[in-house]
């Protein structure tokens, strides 16, 4: 099924035509049954991990490399957040609800391009971080040298324009296939090679090596923590509690980030395997074959609904783990809060605020 379509039951928007009579009847009281409080939690999640992208101009400098992987991928979120929304209201609210036939398919290539490719940025933006902190654990002497400014910004811009190069270059390749038709139709989407298969490579293998490179970087730290734990017993509490808190803090950020790629893991990891699992050729399921109507709805449901509770949870796992994020996101919607309160005035209001706190209770 695709993310941004409960009609199309695929991971896709292919184009399979709702049922006539009392079968479109019955796709219509499902549908009104599932988009309502799915649309009401993307609007969430474009809420949370926008406030997020909004608030990172408060982040206490300096801003450290991980913060600013952690605010591209809120935005990345965010980003997919609007595509599901939009692909819900194109590809299942208006010709299954309200009835509109389609006369093109480009709208959904474009769609399918930005939300395919955004998946590919997210997975990439979890392997980047999952990098940078290997770098600041196994080595920390050189880790301002290795991940400077400049690189990071060419290394985040990289991770949005490759996945959507990559992506959409696919549309233009078959003659007589995607932009290449005179309707958009991308027949080689419905097909498990090359396409299902290459996406299914290019999305599990950075997953896989973040989980990899997380397990070598939680053995190393509880090592660490072990050892400054026997150290204090030895030369005292207080000489060795600063490399200690060191180490707990670090524990905490690799804690974090692997609560998000847990989560990212049970929604679009499940989702990429019931992408290549099934489709209309070659796939190990065919769909109307192996997969039904009915089993493809609830299948694609319970796909689309892991991802969105994943877009919409993320940004409590920043605001909730990550303290300087709560702060900037608290000093940002204070700072709001004493605008419309205040009518927008305060030289005063300004300086009650700490400049290390950013509280937005000062109003």
């Amino acid at each position: 099924m695709s993310m941004t379509s409960l009609q199309t039951l695929e991971f896709s928007s292919t184009t399979i035509r709702p049922p006539n009579g009392d079968g479109l009847e019955n796709l219509k009281l499902i549908y009104a049954f599932l988009l309502p409080p799915m649309m009401l939690t993307l609007l969430v999640a474009i809420l949370g991990n926008g406030t997020i992208v909004i608030s990172a101009h408060k982040l206490m400098y300096p801003v450290s490399p991980y913060l600013k992987l952690c605010v591209s991928l809120a935005a990345a979120d965010a980003w997919a957040a609007l595509l599901m929304i939009t692909g819900l209201v194109v590809n299942s609210l208006m010709p299954v609800m309200l009835g509109v036939k389609k006369q093109t398919m480009c709208v959904d290539a474009v769609l399918e391009i930005f939300r395919m490719s955004g998946m590919l940025t997210s997975d990439w933006h979890l392997f980047a971080l999952a990098i940078n902190q290997l770098i600041g654990t196994m080595w920390p002497l050189n880790y301002k040298m290795i991940i400077s400014s400049r690189r990071l910004r060419l290394l985040v811009m990289l991770l949005w324009v490759i996945p959507l190069i990559f992506t959409g270059s696919w549309f233009f390749l078959t003659p007589g296939d995607g932009f290449r038709h005179p309707k958009c139709v991308f027949v080689f989407y419905n097909r498990f090679a090359p396409f299902r298969i290459t996406i299914f490579t290019v999305f599990m293998l950075p997953l896989l090596a973040t989980l990899v490179i997380y397990t070598i970087i939680l053995k190393h730290l509880v090592k660490a923590k072990e050892r400054f734990d026997k150290s204090a017993c030895v030369i005292g509490s207080i000489r060795s509690a600063p490399r200690r808190n060191h180490v707990n803090s670090r524990l905490k950020l690799v804690w974090t980030t692997l609560l998000v790629v847990s989560t990212f893991t049970l929604s679009w990891g499940i989702c990429v395997v019931y992408f290549v699992l099934v489709c209309k050729q070659g796939c190990a399921f065919i769909y109307m074959r192996h997969v039904g109507l009915y089993s493809g709805i609830f299948f694609g449901s319970t796909v689309n609904c892991l991802v969105i509770l994943k877009l919409a949870v993320n940004p409590f796992i920043y605001t909730l783990r990550i303290p300087v994020i709560r702060r900037s996101v608290e000093a940002f919607l204070g700072k709001r809060l004493c605008r419309k309160v205040g009518g927008g005035g305060g030289a005063a209001t300004g300086e009650q605020h700490s400049s290390t706190e950013h509280s937005p209770s000062n109003c």
